[in-house]
């Protein structure tokens, strides 16, 4: 993955059954939704470049994430595993 610019949406084709023309837009996250803005042919590549990095970015954000668990899950096991075995007993010792 290089270091590419960004930007924070995905890139849509959509394709329209009446006319049979294509549009391209972002859609862009919110709090509440998506918002779509509307890609002109001449920001087409542009933005699909920079949508395309962000989603390489986010992919690999959740890979990231999903080893650092797994790595963790292991590590603890590994501690468990090499923990010495105490005994513990209850009440007053005499």
């Amino acid at each position: 993955m290089g270091h590419h610019p960004m930007v924070a949406a995905s890139f849509i084709k959509r394709i329209f059954r009446q006319t049979g023309q294509t549009a391209y837009f972002l859609s862009i996250p919110t709090p509440q939704n998506s918002w779509h803005r509307y890609v002109r042919k001449d920001e087409v590549d542009y933005f699909r470049r920079r949508a395309g990095a962000w989603s390489e970015f986010v992919n690999a954000m959740a890979e990231w994430v999903r080893l650092n668990k797994e790595i963790e899950r292991l590590l603890r096991r590994l501690g468990k595993g090499r923990c010495e075995k105490l005994e513990i007993r209850r009440g007053k010792q005499s």
